[in-house]
């Protein structure tokens, strides 16, 4: 007997499919996966998958309430800009508020969203825009779960950041190199994620999990006792000079995000203002989540 629904939304992304497979872990979970385009999802069905066409930014009233009926929880994993992050997810926390569903998970998954300062990074401003207008939705039966995993150990994301070049075995930093950095996997975020969308009990408003605490020369020195060769380590600069950095590149490419968002993570990494709250891990104890070092064995990173 199915006890739960779960909505994901942006089911066809790498997040909300490994959240998905969390969920389904659970046997009396069933998923309604929302996608704008349901052919990029048709993989996922199945006995507990309902795969539903859903387009966030243009949906109506009436598609949102439908998409959320008779639900537990709804998972957000979109991404995009303002539109995205704090209207179109508002509109559908509302519609799930309005349908009785427990609680609303919306698409954070990052660093400390809440004590990075304003302005260092600009999709962090979304999401405590839109966390401070959800919060006033919040009530006794209703919540608003914040999931903040610091960043993702995954070479791609690394790559993104301008960490790590993995195919030529340089590590690229700014600062001291020393700050302390939460570090948590795809699947351990997934996995987490979906404990506390079906959890009965009350979840707290931010759940900080993580997987790993290291600094960046230390991830260098693990990564090479793992692999028992030598990384290429260059310092950048200050972070008085990537801020700079950061300022210059959106002045000369303003519509070339990838030119200066990477940067704007990278202020929130490596300034030490946005690390996790206490962790909440032990609240799931079923989950194991890796190391750094776990994840560069598997080669994750």
């Amino acid at each position: 007997m199915i006890n739960k629904i779960v909505v994901v939304v942006g089911a066809a992304g790498k997040l909300g499919r490994l959240v998905i497979e969390s969920l389904l872990a659970h046997p009396d979970v069933h998923v309604r996966a929302l996608v704008r385009d349901p052919q990029r999802a048709m993989d996922l069905r199945g006995d507990r998958v309902e795969i539903v066409a859903f387009d966030a930014a243009k949906s109506t009233e009436r598609e949102r309430a439908a998409v959320v009926e008779g639900a537990f929880a709804v998972v957000s994993t979109l991404q995009g800009g303002p539109d995205i992050i704090i209207d179109a997810q508002l509109e559908l926390l509302r519609a799930a508020k309005a349908a009785g569903v427990r609680r609303f998970i919306p698409s954070d998954y990052s660093y400390n969203i809440f004590t990075l300062p304003p302005g260092i990074n600009v999709n962090s401003d979304w999401r405590r825009a839109f966390a401070e207008k959800a919060r006033a939705e919040r009530g006794d039966s209703f919540e608003v779960v914040h999931v903040l995993q610091g960043v993702f150990a995954d070479r791609v994301v690394l790559g993104f950041l301008g960490l790590f070049d993995a195919d030529n075995g340089i590590v690229r930093y700014w600062g001291s190199g020393t700050t302390p950095i939460d570090w948590t996997t795809w699947d351990d975020t997934a996995r987490f994620t979906a404990a506390a969308a079906i959890d009965e009990r009350q979840v707290p408003e931010r759940l900080f999990v993580s997987g790993d605490r290291i600094d960046v020369l230390t991830f260098v020195k693990t990564w090479e006792m793992v692999h028992g060769k030598k990384l290429d380590v260059q310092r950048l600069g200050s972070l008085e000079e990537l801020a700079q950095e950061t300022d210059r590149q959106q002045k000369e490419q303003p519509q070339n995000m990838y030119a200066w968002l990477p940067l704007m993570y990278a202020r929130g990494t490596y300034g030490g203002e946005a690390l996790l709250g206490p962790r909440e891990n032990d609240r799931y104890p079923e989950i194991k989540p890796e190391t750094v070092e776990d994840a560069i064995r598997r080669n994750a990173v």
